[in-house]
């Protein structure tokens, strides 16, 4: 152990005092989930708002390679 640490000096940490109702956690639980289902879906309304503004690509047709013939 270090000298100048006094092993008496360590404090504990306090006990919470304040309890709180199953209640008061499930509404607060209830109200940080429709928090993030509120942003989740402002992110994805955003991202198909930018996805549909972009230019539609335009498919060029894939030609299909000749058939090979086997040689009998």
């Amino acid at each position: 152990m270090h000298p100048l640490v006094n092993k008496n000096d360590v404090k504990a940490s306090p006990k919470p005092t304040v309890r709180r109702s199953a209640e008061e956690t499930t509404a607060a639980a209830l109200d940080i989930i429709n928090a993030e289902l509120i942003a989740r879906n402002k992110k994805t309304a955003m991202l198909k708002a930018l996805r549909l503004a972009q230019e539609p690509t335009v498919a060029t047709p894939v030609k299909k390679a000749a058939a090979k013939k086997k040689k009998a």
